[in-house]
């Protein structure tokens, strides 16, 4: 029977890059730029690493295959470098290996890092799909701010909610993503807007309008955990454990079928979280796609006035190598 992970692995320290459009910097100079701060934060030198976890997913414009291209740039002391992608959850998958190797006893101190080099890419947005040929077949094609637009739509019918009122809890949340932005020297967007400029801007894809949508950016994130023990050891006095980490991937049937309504993603976690020492809220929605909270976040900052209370679906994402989550 599993046991869970709760309270078993600690962060000892954390560090990230300045995000935005960084045409100076390679890749690499953006890992040194975040690991560099966690090993800072951490009181640790990189010898003291037992093994890495390295995620990115746009490689071919980016660093490459393999794990190479972090023990390369970080110089890590002949390791086990493990590279992993999976989409928006691709810093979660690298932060979960990390954690689960500690929390196994496999390892005492162990990295996660992410990267991605976006903006050099050569598209405006994200570019194209990378799902392999069956995907093609199987999911719709379309945008991200498409496809989120189509669940904010299909939200808004299902609950009754009015389209104004959708668009003021979009707001809210960009209002403050924006203010939030302004105080750290490392966001990419660093203007404070007012809720009018949101409901105002240029519409992107119903009822998603520019301030809804997710920038891209490059940047990279790194952390370093080990186990409570050796945190206090090393000095640590306000240790953070990891309470709960679970993934819940679709396996394609929303596409294959009418049931499914759009309204809701049915890949919230049933029982995964609560086996990994999750509480009972973690049971209730929490979805790995990391951009969904642009369009289903409205309970953290602002409540839809809905008569009936739809459940509020949370999206949280660790953001190793997501720049948009950061």
């Amino acid at each position: 029977m599993a046991r869970g992970i709760k309270d078993k692995v600690a962060i000892l320290g954390m560090g990230c890059s300045r995000f935005g459009e960084r045409w100076e910097s390679g890749a690499e100079e953006l890992m040194v730029e975040a690991y560099e701060e966690a090993l800072l934060d951490a009181g640790i030198d990189g010898s003291q690493l037992d093994a890495a976890w390295f995620s990115t997913h746009y490689e071919e414009i980016n660093v490459g295959k393999g794990g190479l291209p972090l023990a390369t740039a970080l110089r890590l002391p002949n390791i086990a470098v493990t590279r992993v992608e999976n989409f928006c959850a691709s810093g979660s998958e690298a932060f979960r290996g990390a954690v689960y190797a500690v929390a196994s006893g496999a390892c005492d101190i162990a990295l996660a890092l992410g990267v991605e080099k976006l903006k050099d890419t050569g598209y405006g947005g994200l570019p194209g799909s990378l799902g392999g040929t069956l995907n093609a077949q199987w999911a719709a094609t379309g945008s991200a701010p498409g496809n989120f637009a189509q669940l904010a739509s299909a939200y808004r019918a299902k609950h009754g909610v009015s389209r104004e009122d959708l668009k003021r809890a979009l707001a809210h949340i960009s209002v403050k993503s924006h203010a939030n932005g302004a105080k750290n020297e490392k966001a990419h967007l660093r203007k404070p807007i007012t809720e009018e400029q949101a409901l105002n801007a240029p519409m992107i894809a119903e009822p998603l309008g520019l301030f809804d949508c997710c920038g891209v950016s490059d940047g990279a994130a790194a952390c370093i955990v080990t186990t409570p023990e050796i945190a206090k050891q090393l000095g640590k006095e306000r240790i953070v454990t990891v309470k709960a980490l679970q993934l819940s991937l679709s396996n394609g049937s929303e596409a294959g079928h009418n049931s499914w309504d759009g309204s809701y993603f049915h890949t919230t976690l049933g029982h995964g979280a609560g086996h990994h020492g999750g509480p009972p809220a973690l049971r209730r929605g929490w979805s790995h796609h990391g951009r969904a909270r642009r369009v289903l976040r409205c309970g953290g900052h602002y409540s839809l006035p809905n008569r009936r209370r739809p459940q509020v679906l949370r999206s949280p994402h660790w953001g190793l190598g997501d720049p948009h989550a950061l």
